[in-house]
């Protein structure tokens, strides 16, 4: 009789001792380099097909644009949010936005290549060009800011919400930055251009720091983040003359179902008559 016993408490014992080791799951970024991580993580997080995101953007740009963009941009940014996306680029993000004059709650959905925002129960489609809303893509956002890394190194392991992750630093690729911002505010009709090598890895930047959280059992980005600060025009982007940006990006719930529709009723309007009413 006291067999059974013993072997429900050897049982009990054993899932103790798992729980309070973590899982043992295997660490898959063992002996890998930094640059080894970064392009794996990379590959798989691209290979994800929806996941669950927060986004927190803390942003004061002077940016050579008129209309849109210049207005929007006239006062500092502070955006942050969090969300759904799926592959191939939809998403649905709730946010408090402070864009000049106070905060406001919205929520901003992409459904193909429309774009809408929901305000106060109102919903709007922007007249915003196919190519434009294409590249507001809230999947790669997190790869995207750890595309802007170089040097980097692993400065060591931590605990990320309850997911053990190797947390990767580096400097900012000018170029990489440049790339993605000046890019997105030309699509929006600043004015300038890119130079692809432009800068070098250093460039104008008085501060450029990269971090990543990379998981250590599934290789995936977890969480990227960005601190860059130039008084200078960005060699690699003349329409950006300054900037003090600070952008993260965190992903979770990789592989789950993600609900996203376009909102019913939305009425088309263009980006200007939006920058007009949000941006004072």
């Amino acid at each position: 009789m006291a067999r059974p016993l013993t072997a429900l408490t050897a049982l009990i014992t054993g899932a103790a001792l798992l729980a309070g080791c973590g899982g043992g799951g295997t660490d898959m970024t063992q002996g890998m380099s930094a640059e080894q991580v970064l392009a794996e993580s990379a590959k798989r997080t691209e290979a994800l097909t929806s996941y669950r995101f927060g986004v927190d953007v803390k942003a004061d740009v002077d940016i050579d644009a008129d209309g849109a963009v210049g207005t929007l941009l006239a006062n500092p940014l502070d955006i942050n949010g969090e969300g759904g996306a799926e592959d191939p680029g939809d998403f649905t993000l709730d946010l408090t936005a402070k864009l000049g004059p106070g905060p406001i709650q919205a929520n901003a959905t992409k459904v193909g290549d429309s774009l809408y925002l929901t305000v106060l129960g109102q919903a709007i489609k922007l007249d915003v060009d196919a190519q434009t809303v294409e590249s507001l893509d809230a999947t790669q956002l997190a790869p995207a800011i750890a595309g802007w890394i170089t040097n980097p190194q692993i400065v060591g392991t931590e605990d990320l919400g309850g997911v053990q992750v190797v947390h990767i630093r580096g400097d900012v690729d000018e170029t990489a930055l440049a790339e993605d911002i000046g890019g997105l505010a030309g699509g929006l009709g600043a004015e300038g251009t890119v130079t692809p090598g432009a800068g070098g890895p250093d460039g104008d930047l008085e501060t450029g720091v990269v971090d990543v959280w990379v998981g250590q059992e599934d290789l995936l980005i977890h969480k990227a983040a960005a601190d860059v600060v130039s008084k200078d025009p960005l060699a690699a982007a003349e329409a950006v003359k300054a900037i003090d940006l600070q952008i993260s990006a965190s992903i979770s719930d990789f592989n789950q179902a993600v609900e996203i529709t376009a909102p019913s009723g939305a009425r088309e309007v263009s980006l200007d008559s939006i920058a007009g009413l949000l941006g004072g």
